[in-house]
Parts: C-alpha cells; structure tokens; sequence
C-alpha cells in the first residue's frame, strides 16, 4: 500500500471513529445521571422510637398495726390483729388494703357488754415530700380510706328495771350488725433499717352508716372504728413494717438505631 492510500485510510477511520465516540460519551453521561437519580432516591434511615428500660423501685411494704396491742396493755378491755399491705402504684401513690379483726368487753353495773368482728379497708396514701434530690425512701402522707366491719354484739347478765315495772333480768342477747366508714389520715413511715420500717399516722373517722338489728344502733364499739363516742372520733395507728422490693417498670425513651 502506498503512502496516499495510507493517509487516505486513516483519515476516513478517524472519520468513522468521531460518531461512536460522541455515543459512547452520551452512553457514558446518561449512566452517570441514572446512577445519580439511584443514589437520591435510596431510602434515608430514620429515627425509630423504642422502649428502653428504666428502672424504678415498686415495693411490698406488709405491715402491722401494734396499737392494739399498746392499748390493751393499759386497758385489758380491747384486743385484736390489725395488718395492712401497701405497695406502689406510680411514683409518689400507693395502693393500701388494712385488715383486722378486733374485740372489746365492757363492764357496768347492769350488763356486760362484748363486741367482736372483723374490719376491711381500702385506700390510697400520696407521699407529700416534693425534694427530688432526697434519695431516702423516708415518706410523709396523706391518705384516704374506705372501711367495712361485720361484727357481732353480745350483751350478758344484762337487768332492766323502771319504776312502774318489775325488773327484767336476761342471760344473753347477740346482735349481728355492718358498719361502713371513711378515713383521712396523715402519718409518715420512717426506714430505720434496711426495709424495715416504723409508722406513725393519725386518723379522722366519720361513720357514714350501720345496718342489720336495730337495737344497739350505733353500737358502742365497731371493729376498725373503734369506740363510737360520736359520727366523727380520732384515732391513731403505731406500725411495723417489712418491704419487699418487686420487679421493675418499662419506661418508653426514644434512641436511634
């Protein structure tokens, strides 16, 4: 091949080469632009809200109620068991159930007098402290209560007499009668060791009403009430307590994944 037909090949090559070229470039760009849009529209990662643990105390706290056992040492007339179980609901509020059954026997010139039943109360107690920063578990309350007692009333040798009549002597009368209650109360329990507990509260009771036999209504003594001196007495109550520590509550906090 001579050196003309040399150039003359190259030339038209090169004139063939130029529109494969721009192809290939407007190839090359539309790839660069598709992979571009791919990339824009790939999902973003998000934020997601997930539950966490937090821990904080619920306790047990199981109580009992050693007043009875004070006034009966200074009176042998009253006697009886009294126990309570509170345990935390949310921060600051308790859940309270008080039981007992309690006993009295009073003494007069014209009968014996006995009372025995049992008392159930149910009510809530909310921890006045405000200072977050106290990490004490110490709580000072104040506190409601709805009460119910079924007891039985006996009175014994019992003698009536009046002017015009002859007297009248009976060896015995029961009565079976309810009683139903509210309380407020305010008091303070106090860690004097590890989970043991000392409690102090005083305690408003209004009598709301008092069902089954008539006679001896109001009853002079209602168990959980105590003497019915009035609508509305005062009382008191000197605990013991034992807690228990439970199991720990979920609180929702977001952190990202």
């Amino acid at each position: 091949m001579s050196f003309l037909s040399k150039i003359f090949f190259w030339f038209i090559s090169l004139l063939l080469l130029i529109p494969f070229q721009g192809i290939a470039q407007e190839h090359t760009q539309d790839s660069l632009l598709y992979l571009r849009s791919r990339k824009s529209n790939a999902p973003i990662a998000t934020v997601v809200s997930k539950k966490q643990k937090t821990f904080f105390e619920r306790d047990l706290k199981i109580g009992w109620d050693v007043s009875n056992i004070l006034l009966g040492a200074l009176s042998p007339k009253r006697s009886g068991l009294d126990f309570s179980i509170d345990m935390t609901l949310k921060e600051n509020l308790y859940g309270i159930i008080e039981l007992g059954n309690n006993n009295y026997e009073g003494y007069s010139d014209i009968m014996t007098y006995l009372s025995k039943g049992n008392y159930f109360k149910l009510g809530l107690d909310f921890d006045m402290r405000k200072n977050k920063a106290d990490k004490s578990r110490d709580i000072f309350y104040l506190g409601l209560r709805y009460a119910f007692a079924s007891f039985q009333q006996e009175m014994q040798n019992y003698s009536l007499s009046a002017s015009y009549w002859p007297p009248i002597t009976d060896q015995n009368a029961v009565f079976h009668n309810q009683a139903h209650w509210v309380e407020a109360i305010t008091g303070f329990k106090v860690e004097v060791f590890k989970n043991m507990y000392l409690g102090l509260g005083l305690r408003f009771k209004l009598r709301l009403l008092q069902t089954g036999d008539k006679i001896l209504n109001p009853a002079p003594f209602i168990p959980g009430f105590g003497k019915t001196t009035g609508a509305l007495v005062v009382g008191f109550n000197y605990n013991l307590y034992y807690n228990l520590p439970l199991n720990y509550k979920k609180k929702s906090s977001n952190r990202a994944e």
